[in-house]
């Protein structure tokens, strides 16, 4: 008799999740453009640095008036202080880890980059990835990146229960979830010696509270969000650029 309520109590919960699952994925929702922040920064004069970044939408940036206001491009631009910087994406929205390896790390590789940007781990987290094969999939990408001795950011993953589409107790689940994917990027990070953006050092508090830092279909990020994606970026890049590593 205990089980079977047990059972059914179970199977009501995944039927709930389920439910607000597809909620969160067909709930109407505007049709918002995607970039391409590939661009030049800095004087021709300066020495060159190549960057590279791969990565989903949180690339593509949906949810932004244009490639300017996308994060990496305004890292970029505080980069061309001193340098040209070659800004290269291969990005692809939508793009789970297993997506990189196969369509994006080849190209990054042929444009010979000094630093790369791994943006990844959001939809493998949604999408229900196993995260034995995230973290196999994402130290398989890192270590082929990382093998170049370029200077490699990873970019964690935040706390997806901040996403304004989703609602309890989905919301509860994807951050328990986000928190293990992103513990994830840390392990393969010390693993190859490469460098993750902490995402969870930011006011996480805020990205609940703040849906200006939304887009309009309340899922992707908005300029504003951009701009504080770009600063812990930027934590992250700074230190290690100016250290070790520096430009050919």
């Amino acid at each position: 008799m205990i089980s079977r309520l047990v059972s059914r109590g179970l199977f009501a919960g995944a039927v709930l999740l389920g439910v607000e699952a597809a909620y969160a994925v067909l709930r109407p929702s505007p049709d918002l453009p995607e970039f391409d922040p590939s661009s030049e920064f800095g004087d021709p004069d300066d020495p060159t640095l190549r960057v590279a970044v791969l990565g989903d939408s949180s690339v593509t940036a949906p949810g932004v008036n244009g490639p300017e206001e996308i994060w990496v491009s305004h890292v970029c631009r505080r980069l061309a202080d001193d340098r040209r910087v070659l800004l290269r994406s291969f990005a692809v929205g939508g793009a789970m880890a297993r997506d990189l390896i196969e369509t994006q790390v080849d190209r990054a590789l042929r444009f010979h980059p000094d630093v790369v940007f791994v943006s990844v781990g959001a939809n493998d987290t949604i999408k229900g990835t196993p995260l034995r094969r995230f973290r196999s999939d994402l130290g398989q990408l890192i270590g082929k990146l990382a093998a170049t001795g370029a200077l490699v950011i990873q970019s964690g993953v935040g706390d997806l229960g901040t996403i304004p589409r989703l609602y309890p107790p989905l919301r509860n689940l994807m951050s328990r979830r986000a928190e293990r994917f992103d513990r994830a990027h840390w392990e393969v990070a010390e693993h190859h010696g490469t460098i993750v953006v902490n995402q969870r050092s930011d006011d996480l508090s805020l990205w609940y509270r703040d849906r200006s830092l939304w887009a309009a279909d309340l899922f992707h990020v908005s300029a504003r969000g951009h701009e504080r994606w770009a600063e812990l970026a930027w934590k992250a890049l700074d230190p290690a650029l100016n250290g070790s590593h520096g430009t050919r």
